[in-house]
């Protein structure tokens, strides 16, 4: 049986596309907000307990309006849309749960001097700014189908006074970490680079079939149809009909991954710098 067999049911694997540029952090969200208690919580709290304004240069201003208590449960500041994916979700990990090693410090500025990174960022970015209920400030930054959480120290990004911004990046063992950092950066702040094509890795693709496998189970699919929208229905009919069991223990192993990160997994990948 072909998934488009399922008149109520469409799992569509181009529905996933976007998410061959998801951070860990962002992959992080996907899977809580697949969680049903996570769900729950989310709507009791309603969007009533966000102040959003918008600000110079298209960005966007945002302020808890009460404690977030059930948020921080998740490891939220606040609840963002449920509904909405990896790369748009106003999605704030608490500090102590997302150790940053790619930091915003916010230093005075002489009135004719130039705040190069604050210029570039808003030329080719969309930029959320947000403040906490006890006064820390984050950026959200999306750009090139990347999205990044930046801390902010220092001064207020708010302040009457001219302001700059340097980028200082910490909590960082080697040379390597330090330079994935730097290209996180560049691929979001920087012009969009063909270079910088949508290339799946290995972990990626993990995690996207661990989603898929996921939202197939819970819309009542089979271990078939779920490789079907993955490797095409003539891939897995073949995988089916022959006396390997690979294809679909690869399955199985893609559903109880996909249900550890739901249900909790998902703060194991907070703690990578990405």
């Amino acid at each position: 049986m072909s998934p488009a067999d399922t008149p109520s049911v469409r799992i569509d694997l181009d529905d996933y596309a976007y998410t061959c540029r998801l951070s860990r952090s962002r992959w992080a969200w996907e899977f809580l907000r697949r969680n049903s208690e996570f769900r729950q919580a989310a709507l009791r709290a309603g969007d009533s307990q966000i102040s959003e304004k918008p600000a110079c240069h298209g960005i966007r201003l945002l302020r808890p309006l009460c404690d977030q208590i059930d948020a921080e449960k998740f490891g939220l500041v606040f609840f963002p849309d449920i509904d909405a994916n990896g790369y748009e979700a106003d999605v704030f990990w608490i500090p102590a749960l997302y150790a940053r090693a790619l930091t915003m410090q916010v230093v005075p500025r002489h009135p004719s001097e130039r705040d190069d990174i604050f210029e570039q960022t808003i030329n080719v970015c969309e930029v959320t700014h947000l403040t906490d209920r006890v006064g820390r400030e984050y950026l959200m930054i999306r750009g090139h189908g990347h999205s990044i959480q930046v801390a902010c120290s220092g001064l207020s990004l708010l302040s009457v006074e001219p302001v700059r911004m340097k980028l200082i990046i910490d909590n960082v063992s080697s040379m390597d970490e330090t330079l994935k950092v730097i290209g996180k950066a560049q691929r979001i702040l920087g012009k969009d680079d063909p270079s910088f094509n949508d290339t799946w890795t290995r972990s990626s693709l993990a995690f996207r079939n661990a989603l898929i496998a996921l939202d197939a189970h819970e819309t009542g699919l089979t271990y078939f149809e779920t490789a079907a929208i993955i490797y095409g229905e003539d891939r897995a009919t073949e995988a089916w009909q022959s006396p390997s069991r690979a294809m679909k223990d690869e399955m199985r192993r893609a559903l109880v991954r996909g249900r550890e990160l739901r249900d909790g997994g998902y703060r194991a990948l907070l703690t990578a710098q990405t």
